[in-house]
Protein backbone atom coordinates (compact mmCIF):
# COMPACT_ATOMS: atom_id res chain seq x y z
CA UNK A 1 0.00 0.00 0.00
CA UNK A 2 3.02 2.07 0.78
CA UNK A 3 4.51 1.56 -2.07
CA UNK A 4 1.04 2.06 -4.39
CA UNK A 5 0.64 5.72 -2.32
CA UNK A 6 4.81 6.81 -2.75
CA UNK A 7 4.35 6.02 -6.96
CA UNK A 8 0.78 8.06 -7.12
CA UNK A 9 2.72 11.26 -5.37
CA UNK A 10 5.21 10.92 -7.51
CA UNK A 11 2.26 10.77 -10.79
CA UNK A 12 0.54 13.68 -8.98
CA UNK A 13 3.34 15.80 -8.50
CA UNK A 14 4.42 15.31 -12.20
CA UNK A 15 1.01 16.21 -13.41
CA UNK A 16 1.01 19.49 -11.52
CA UNK A 17 4.28 20.67 -12.95
CA UNK A 18 3.11 20.00 -16.37
CA UNK A 19 0.79 22.42 -16.35
CA UNK A 20 -2.05 19.67 -16.25
CA UNK A 21 -4.29 20.37 -13.57
CA UNK A 22 -2.41 23.88 -12.64
CA UNK A 23 0.47 25.09 -10.48
CA UNK A 24 4.28 23.70 -10.12
CA UNK A 25 7.40 25.88 -9.96
CA UNK A 26 8.94 24.76 -13.36
CA UNK A 27 12.26 26.78 -11.49
CA UNK A 28 12.54 23.55 -9.53
CA UNK A 29 13.81 20.78 -11.06
CA UNK A 30 14.93 19.98 -14.81
CA UNK A 31 12.16 19.53 -17.51
CA UNK A 32 11.45 17.51 -20.74
CA UNK A 33 8.80 17.78 -23.05
CA UNK A 34 6.76 14.34 -23.71
CA UNK A 35 5.46 14.49 -27.38
CA UNK A 36 2.23 11.87 -27.55
CA UNK A 37 2.53 10.63 -31.03
CA UNK A 38 -0.48 8.64 -31.57
CA UNK A 39 0.91 5.29 -31.52
CA UNK A 40 4.78 4.01 -32.42
CA UNK A 41 4.66 3.71 -35.78
CA UNK A 42 6.70 7.05 -36.41
CA UNK A 43 9.02 7.53 -34.15
CA UNK A 44 11.84 5.95 -35.49
CA UNK A 45 11.10 8.35 -38.66
CA UNK A 46 10.95 11.36 -36.08
CA UNK A 47 13.81 9.97 -33.74
CA UNK A 48 16.23 9.97 -37.49
CA UNK A 49 15.25 13.83 -38.02
CA UNK A 50 15.84 15.21 -34.78
CA UNK A 51 12.05 15.96 -34.01
CA UNK A 52 12.38 14.52 -30.81
CA UNK A 53 15.28 13.58 -28.61
CA UNK A 54 14.10 9.79 -27.46
CA UNK A 55 11.02 7.79 -27.37
CA UNK A 56 9.42 5.02 -25.03
CA UNK A 57 7.39 2.74 -27.54
CA UNK A 58 6.33 -1.21 -27.36
CA UNK A 59 8.19 -3.54 -29.64
CA UNK A 60 8.99 -3.74 -32.62
CA UNK A 61 10.01 -0.30 -32.93
CA UNK A 62 12.46 -0.42 -30.04
CA UNK A 63 14.31 -2.70 -31.95
CA UNK A 64 13.59 -1.24 -35.53
CA UNK A 65 15.31 1.67 -34.11
CA UNK A 66 18.95 -0.50 -33.14
CA UNK A 67 18.56 -2.90 -36.52
CA UNK A 68 18.44 0.37 -38.42
CA UNK A 69 21.17 2.16 -36.31
CA UNK A 70 18.84 5.54 -35.97
CA UNK A 71 19.24 5.45 -32.25
CA UNK A 72 20.14 2.86 -29.20
CA UNK A 73 18.63 1.14 -26.79
CA UNK A 74 18.97 2.95 -23.34
CA UNK A 75 16.72 0.41 -21.22
CA UNK A 76 13.71 -2.20 -21.51
CA UNK A 77 11.09 -1.14 -19.37
CA UNK A 78 11.28 -4.31 -16.99
CA UNK A 79 14.81 -1.71 -15.92
CA UNK A 80 13.43 1.63 -15.41
CA UNK A 81 13.25 3.38 -12.11
CA UNK A 82 11.76 2.77 -9.98
CA UNK A 83 13.80 0.29 -9.10
CA UNK A 84 12.45 -3.29 -9.76
CA UNK A 85 8.87 -1.24 -10.25
CA UNK A 86 8.06 -2.68 -13.84
CA UNK A 87 9.53 -6.37 -13.60
CA UNK A 88 7.27 -8.55 -15.27
CA UNK A 89 4.77 -5.55 -15.80
CA UNK A 90 1.13 -5.87 -17.40
CA UNK A 91 1.11 -5.25 -21.10
CA UNK A 92 -1.15 -6.72 -23.68
CA UNK A 93 -4.04 -8.99 -22.38
CA UNK A 94 -7.24 -11.57 -23.64
CA UNK A 95 -10.57 -9.39 -23.63
CA UNK A 96 -14.10 -10.57 -24.55
CA UNK A 97 -17.15 -8.95 -24.18
CA UNK A 98 -19.67 -9.98 -22.18
CA UNK A 99 -22.10 -11.08 -24.47
CA UNK A 100 -19.46 -13.44 -26.02
CA UNK A 101 -18.65 -14.85 -22.99
CA UNK A 102 -22.52 -15.64 -21.83
CA UNK A 103 -23.70 -16.12 -25.23
CA UNK A 104 -20.71 -18.61 -26.95
CA UNK A 105 -18.73 -19.56 -23.48
CA UNK A 106 -17.35 -22.92 -25.34
CA UNK A 107 -15.93 -20.79 -28.48
CA UNK A 108 -14.67 -18.24 -26.24
CA UNK A 109 -13.03 -21.33 -23.85
CA UNK A 110 -11.62 -22.79 -26.76
CA UNK A 111 -10.40 -19.26 -28.42
CA UNK A 112 -8.55 -19.07 -24.92
CA UNK A 113 -7.48 -22.62 -24.99
CA UNK A 114 -5.41 -22.48 -28.53
CA UNK A 115 -3.93 -18.53 -26.80
CA UNK A 116 -2.61 -20.39 -24.22
CA UNK A 117 -1.50 -23.21 -25.94
CA UNK A 118 0.62 -20.50 -28.57
CA UNK A 119 2.01 -18.66 -25.32
CA UNK A 120 3.80 -22.23 -24.93
CA UNK A 121 4.81 -22.40 -28.61
CA UNK A 122 6.44 -19.31 -28.82
CA UNK A 123 8.79 -20.40 -25.64
CA UNK A 124 10.35 -23.46 -27.49
CA UNK A 125 9.93 -22.57 -31.22
CA UNK A 126 11.90 -19.03 -31.63
CA UNK A 127 12.88 -19.06 -35.12
CA UNK A 128 9.26 -20.14 -36.44
CA UNK A 129 8.25 -17.06 -34.40
CA UNK A 130 10.10 -14.65 -35.57
CA UNK A 131 9.18 -15.22 -39.00
CA UNK A 132 5.82 -15.58 -38.83
CA UNK A 133 5.80 -12.34 -36.97
CA UNK A 134 8.17 -10.72 -39.84
CA UNK A 135 5.61 -12.37 -42.60
CA UNK A 136 2.09 -11.07 -40.60
CA UNK A 137 3.91 -7.72 -39.94
CA UNK A 138 5.83 -6.70 -42.52
CA UNK A 139 5.40 -9.06 -45.28
CA UNK A 140 8.46 -10.21 -44.97
CA UNK A 141 9.86 -7.63 -46.67
CA UNK A 142 13.03 -5.14 -45.67
CA UNK A 143 12.02 -1.86 -43.98
CA UNK A 144 12.78 1.54 -45.12
CA UNK A 145 13.88 5.11 -42.61
CA UNK A 146 15.17 7.52 -45.34
CA UNK A 147 18.50 5.77 -46.72
CA UNK A 148 18.53 3.12 -44.31
CA UNK A 149 17.39 -0.30 -44.88
CA UNK A 150 17.00 -3.05 -42.73
CA UNK A 151 15.88 -6.62 -42.47
CA UNK A 152 12.54 -6.84 -41.08
CA UNK A 153 13.85 -10.63 -40.05
CA UNK A 154 16.48 -9.07 -38.26
CA UNK A 155 14.25 -6.65 -36.72
CA UNK A 156 11.82 -9.17 -35.22
CA UNK A 157 14.75 -11.39 -33.80
CA UNK A 158 16.16 -8.71 -31.28
CA UNK A 159 11.96 -7.94 -30.26
CA UNK A 160 11.11 -11.51 -29.53
CA UNK A 161 13.50 -12.11 -27.23
CA UNK A 162 12.87 -8.95 -24.99
CA UNK A 163 9.09 -9.94 -24.73
CA UNK A 164 7.66 -12.38 -21.94
CA UNK A 165 4.82 -14.68 -23.54
CA UNK A 166 2.21 -15.76 -20.55
CA UNK A 167 -0.92 -16.10 -20.00
CA UNK A 168 -1.05 -17.08 -16.26
CA UNK A 169 -2.73 -14.44 -13.75
CA UNK A 170 -0.42 -14.04 -11.52
CA UNK A 171 -0.04 -12.24 -8.01
CA UNK A 172 2.47 -9.99 -9.88
CA UNK A 173 -0.09 -9.34 -12.72
CA UNK A 174 -2.68 -8.60 -10.87
CA UNK A 175 -0.76 -5.91 -8.24
CA UNK A 176 0.26 -4.63 -11.81
CA UNK A 177 -3.45 -4.20 -12.98
CA UNK A 178 -4.08 -2.56 -9.67
CA UNK A 179 -1.36 0.05 -10.31
CA UNK A 180 -2.33 1.27 -13.37
CA UNK A 181 -5.90 1.69 -12.25
CA UNK A 182 -4.86 3.95 -9.71
CA UNK A 183 -2.58 5.78 -12.30
CA UNK A 184 -5.25 5.93 -14.72
CA UNK A 185 -7.31 7.74 -11.75
CA UNK A 186 -4.20 10.05 -10.87
CA UNK A 187 -4.77 11.84 -14.78
CA UNK A 188 -8.26 11.45 -14.98
CA UNK A 189 -8.03 8.67 -17.46
CA UNK A 190 -10.56 6.15 -15.20
CA UNK A 191 -13.28 8.37 -13.67
CA UNK A 192 -16.39 6.54 -13.60
CA UNK A 193 -17.37 2.74 -12.41
CA UNK A 194 -14.09 2.01 -11.43
CA UNK A 195 -13.54 5.09 -9.28
CA UNK A 196 -14.34 3.92 -6.11
CA UNK A 197 -12.89 0.15 -6.43
CA UNK A 198 -10.67 -1.37 -5.22
CA UNK A 199 -9.01 -4.95 -3.79
CA UNK A 200 -11.01 -7.43 -4.86
CA UNK A 201 -14.03 -5.38 -5.98
CA UNK A 202 -12.12 -3.39 -8.57
CA UNK A 203 -10.71 -7.22 -10.10
CA UNK A 204 -14.16 -8.76 -9.97
CA UNK A 205 -15.74 -5.38 -12.27
CA UNK A 206 -12.33 -5.92 -14.53
CA UNK A 207 -11.88 -9.38 -14.81
CA UNK A 208 -13.16 -12.99 -15.83
CA UNK A 209 -10.79 -15.16 -14.46
CA UNK A 210 -12.86 -18.55 -14.90
CA UNK A 211 -12.66 -18.45 -18.38
CA UNK A 212 -8.97 -18.37 -18.33
CA UNK A 213 -8.45 -21.49 -15.63
CA UNK A 214 -11.48 -23.55 -17.57
CA UNK A 215 -9.59 -23.00 -20.26
CA UNK A 216 -5.77 -23.56 -18.76
CA UNK A 217 -7.45 -27.00 -16.87
CA UNK A 218 -9.37 -28.37 -19.55
CA UNK A 219 -6.19 -28.06 -22.04
CA UNK A 220 -4.00 -29.70 -19.62
CA UNK A 221 -6.38 -32.34 -18.56
CA UNK A 222 -7.46 -33.44 -22.61
CA UNK A 223 -10.45 -34.56 -21.28
CA UNK A 224 -11.89 -31.95 -24.31
CA UNK A 225 -9.99 -34.53 -26.84
CA UNK A 226 -12.93 -37.40 -25.98
CA UNK A 227 -15.95 -35.04 -26.27
CA UNK A 228 -18.02 -35.38 -29.51
CA UNK A 229 -18.40 -31.66 -31.12
CA UNK A 230 -21.59 -29.80 -32.39
CA UNK A 231 -21.92 -27.50 -35.20
CA UNK A 232 -25.10 -27.78 -36.48
CA UNK A 233 -25.03 -24.06 -36.69
CA UNK A 234 -21.54 -22.49 -36.73
CA UNK A 235 -21.45 -18.62 -35.82
CA UNK A 236 -18.75 -15.68 -36.89
CA UNK A 237 -16.30 -15.01 -33.23
CA UNK A 238 -15.16 -11.53 -34.60
CA UNK A 239 -11.44 -11.62 -32.93
CA UNK A 240 -9.29 -7.78 -32.87
CA UNK A 241 -5.49 -7.19 -32.60
CA UNK A 242 -2.58 -4.85 -33.02
CA UNK A 243 -0.28 -5.09 -35.87
CA UNK A 244 2.32 -5.59 -33.25
CA UNK A 245 4.92 -8.88 -32.37
CA UNK A 246 2.67 -8.47 -28.63
CA UNK A 247 -0.13 -10.41 -30.51
CA UNK A 248 2.49 -12.98 -31.60
CA UNK A 249 0.34 -15.94 -30.15
CA UNK A 250 -2.12 -14.88 -32.91
CA UNK A 251 0.17 -15.40 -35.64
CA UNK A 252 1.63 -18.61 -34.87
CA UNK A 253 -2.01 -20.16 -34.20
CA UNK A 254 -2.85 -19.10 -37.80
CA UNK A 255 0.44 -19.94 -39.72
CA UNK A 256 1.55 -23.24 -37.63
CA UNK A 257 -1.97 -24.74 -37.63
CA UNK A 258 -0.90 -28.34 -38.02
CA UNK A 259 1.48 -27.83 -35.19
CA UNK A 260 -1.82 -27.13 -32.97
CA UNK A 261 -4.05 -29.94 -34.91
CA UNK A 262 -1.16 -32.24 -34.17
CA UNK A 263 -0.16 -31.40 -30.70
CA UNK A 264 -3.69 -29.50 -29.24
CA UNK A 265 -6.58 -30.81 -31.68
CA UNK A 266 -7.74 -26.56 -31.75
CA UNK A 267 -6.61 -25.04 -34.61
CA UNK A 268 -7.26 -22.15 -36.95
CA UNK A 269 -7.04 -22.49 -40.30
CA UNK A 270 -7.10 -20.60 -43.79
CA UNK A 271 -5.69 -21.46 -47.02
CA UNK A 272 -4.30 -18.34 -46.96
CA UNK A 273 -2.88 -17.85 -43.47
CA UNK A 274 -1.71 -14.67 -42.51
CA UNK A 275 -3.49 -13.25 -45.40
CA UNK A 276 -6.93 -13.91 -45.39
CA UNK A 277 -9.69 -12.06 -42.91
CA UNK A 278 -11.56 -15.08 -42.39
CA UNK A 279 -10.43 -18.76 -40.05
CA UNK A 280 -12.14 -21.78 -39.46
CA UNK A 281 -11.80 -22.43 -35.74
CA UNK A 282 -11.56 -26.05 -35.65
CA UNK A 283 -12.06 -28.57 -32.61
CA UNK A 284 -11.24 -32.43 -33.15
CA UNK A 285 -11.90 -32.34 -36.92
CA UNK A 286 -15.55 -30.31 -36.34
CA UNK A 287 -15.58 -26.36 -37.22
CA UNK A 288 -17.30 -24.91 -34.25
CA UNK A 289 -16.48 -21.45 -35.56
CA UNK A 290 -15.98 -18.66 -38.34
CA UNK A 291 -13.45 -16.36 -37.02
CA UNK A 292 -12.97 -12.66 -38.65
CA UNK A 293 -9.59 -11.64 -38.03
CA UNK A 294 -9.70 -7.66 -37.70
CA UNK A 295 -6.45 -5.04 -37.11
CA UNK A 296 -7.02 -2.19 -35.52
CA UNK A 297 -4.75 0.98 -35.35
CA UNK A 298 -5.09 1.56 -31.70
CA UNK A 299 -6.20 0.02 -28.58
CA UNK A 300 -9.51 2.51 -28.28
CA UNK A 301 -10.19 1.41 -30.98
CA UNK A 302 -10.65 -1.97 -30.37
CA UNK A 303 -12.42 -1.34 -27.41
CA UNK A 304 -15.10 0.87 -29.50
CA UNK A 305 -15.77 -1.61 -31.77
CA UNK A 306 -16.05 -4.00 -28.40
CA UNK A 307 -18.30 -1.75 -26.69
CA UNK A 308 -20.49 -1.11 -29.99
CA UNK A 309 -20.81 -4.94 -30.36
CA UNK A 310 -18.66 -4.90 -33.17
CA UNK A 311 -15.94 -7.10 -31.46
CA UNK A 312 -16.47 -10.40 -29.38
CA UNK A 313 -12.57 -10.71 -28.59
CA UNK A 314 -9.31 -9.47 -28.85
CA UNK A 315 -5.47 -8.97 -28.31
CA UNK A 316 -5.12 -5.37 -26.51
CA UNK A 317 -3.21 -3.37 -23.66
CA UNK A 318 -4.76 -3.65 -20.65
CA UNK A 319 -4.81 0.25 -19.92
CA UNK A 320 -7.44 0.91 -23.36
CA UNK A 321 -9.25 -1.89 -21.67
CA UNK A 322 -9.82 -0.85 -18.49
CA UNK A 323 -10.34 2.73 -19.21
CA UNK A 324 -13.38 1.86 -21.56
CA UNK A 325 -14.61 -0.83 -18.85
CA UNK A 326 -14.17 2.05 -16.23
CA UNK A 327 -16.89 4.12 -18.74
CA UNK A 328 -19.11 1.22 -19.02
CA UNK A 329 -17.79 -1.65 -22.15
CA UNK A 330 -19.47 -4.55 -21.60
CA UNK A 331 -15.94 -6.60 -21.76
CA UNK A 332 -13.87 -8.51 -19.45
CA UNK A 333 -10.11 -8.97 -19.09
CA UNK A 334 -9.05 -12.65 -19.24
CA UNK A 335 -5.68 -13.10 -18.82
CA UNK A 336 -2.25 -11.64 -19.62
CA UNK A 337 -1.19 -13.17 -22.89
CA UNK A 338 2.63 -10.82 -22.60
CA UNK A 339 4.22 -8.72 -20.20
CA UNK A 340 6.82 -6.51 -20.57
CA UNK A 341 8.21 -5.83 -24.06
CA UNK A 342 8.59 -2.14 -24.14
CA UNK A 343 11.65 0.48 -24.13
CA UNK A 344 13.23 3.81 -24.13
CA UNK A 345 15.44 4.54 -27.60
CA UNK A 346 17.67 8.30 -27.66
CA UNK A 347 19.32 9.55 -30.60
CA UNK A 348 22.91 8.25 -31.20
CA UNK A 349 23.97 11.42 -30.76
CA UNK A 350 23.33 11.12 -26.65
CA UNK A 351 26.47 10.86 -24.73
CA UNK A 352 24.35 8.09 -22.24
CA UNK A 353 24.56 4.66 -22.24
CA UNK A 354 22.37 3.97 -19.02
CA UNK A 355 19.18 6.02 -17.67
CA UNK A 356 21.81 7.69 -14.67
CA UNK A 357 23.38 8.99 -17.48
CA UNK A 358 20.60 10.54 -19.63
CA UNK A 359 19.35 11.44 -16.79
CA UNK A 360 22.48 13.48 -16.42
CA UNK A 361 22.14 14.78 -20.16
CA UNK A 362 18.86 15.93 -19.79
CA UNK A 363 20.10 18.16 -16.60
CA UNK A 364 22.90 19.20 -18.37
CA UNK A 365 20.87 20.08 -21.60
CA UNK A 366 18.36 21.94 -19.40
CA UNK A 367 21.06 24.07 -18.04
CA UNK A 368 21.74 24.99 -21.17
CA UNK A 369 18.34 26.28 -22.23
CA UNK A 370 17.33 23.07 -24.08
CA UNK A 371 14.07 20.81 -23.49
CA UNK A 372 14.72 17.71 -24.07
CA UNK A 373 11.52 15.78 -26.27
CA UNK A 374 10.36 12.12 -25.30
CA UNK A 375 8.34 10.72 -28.04
CA UNK A 376 5.53 9.00 -26.25
CA UNK A 377 2.50 6.98 -27.87
CA UNK A 378 -0.62 8.31 -26.26
CA UNK A 379 -1.79 9.40 -23.02
CA UNK A 380 -2.96 6.85 -20.52
CA UNK A 381 -0.65 4.08 -22.10
CA UNK A 382 1.54 1.67 -20.43
CA UNK A 383 4.67 3.67 -22.01
CA UNK A 384 3.27 6.62 -20.58
CA UNK A 385 2.81 5.71 -17.16
CA UNK A 386 6.22 4.16 -16.70
CA UNK A 387 8.40 7.22 -18.18
CA UNK A 388 6.39 9.60 -16.01
CA UNK A 389 7.06 7.33 -12.74
CA UNK A 390 10.34 6.86 -14.29
CA UNK A 391 10.90 10.65 -14.66
CA UNK A 392 9.60 11.57 -11.11
CA UNK A 393 11.32 8.98 -9.11
CA UNK A 394 14.41 10.67 -11.20
CA UNK A 395 13.75 13.96 -10.23
CA UNK A 396 12.54 15.40 -13.52
CA UNK A 397 9.67 17.15 -14.55
CA UNK A 398 7.59 16.88 -17.44
CA UNK A 399 5.38 18.91 -19.99
CA UNK A 400 3.21 18.28 -22.97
Amino acid sequence: MMKKLFLALILIIGILSSGCIGGGDEDTNPIVELVYMSGCGNMPSALANGQIDAYIAWQPMVSVAEVAEVGKVLSYSEDLPPDGQWSNHPCCCLVATDSFISGNYDIAKYLTMLMIAADSYIETHIDETVTYCADWLFGGEELTFGDITVDSYDVEELSIETIRFVTEPSEDWLGGIELFVDSLKEIEMVTDQLMELEGEDLLDKLLYLDLYYDASDELESGEYLSEEMVADNVPTARFGYLPSDHDAALFVAAYDWEYFKDNYGIYLYSEDPGEGLYYDLIVNDTVIAKVEVIEFAAGSAVMTAASQGNLDYAIIGAPPAIMFIDQGSPSKIISPIQTEGSGVVISNDISADNWDEFIQWIEDSYKDGKVVKIGVPMLGAIQDVMIKYSLKDSGIEFQT
